[in-house]
């Protein structure tokens, strides 16, 4: 059985995504809630060393402020 996205910290789901994917999934899951989700999960990462996975997550960051940023809705 998969894993659910709200999950994805503990099934690693950055491990089996790339940045533009994991931010469509973050979206589908918490909509405007999304940017703050990832910076969580980035803190998380860092907290439990862990700097591929900060990354990661600061990467999927950027994605979805670089739609807020033109006007546009995040990638869906």
């Amino acid at each position: 059985m998969p894993t659910s996205c709200k999950r994805s910290r503990e099934a690693s789901l950055w491990r089996r995504l790339d940045p533009a994917q994991a931010s469509r999934v973050m979206v589908g899951c918490y909509g405007q809630g999304a940017g703050a989700e990832v910076l969580l999960r980035a803190f998380l990462e860092e907290r439990d060393l862990n700097p591929a996975a900060v990354r990661f997550w600061l990467r999927v960051y950027a994605i979805l402020s670089r739609g807020s940023e033109d006007g546009a809705s995040p990638p869906v």
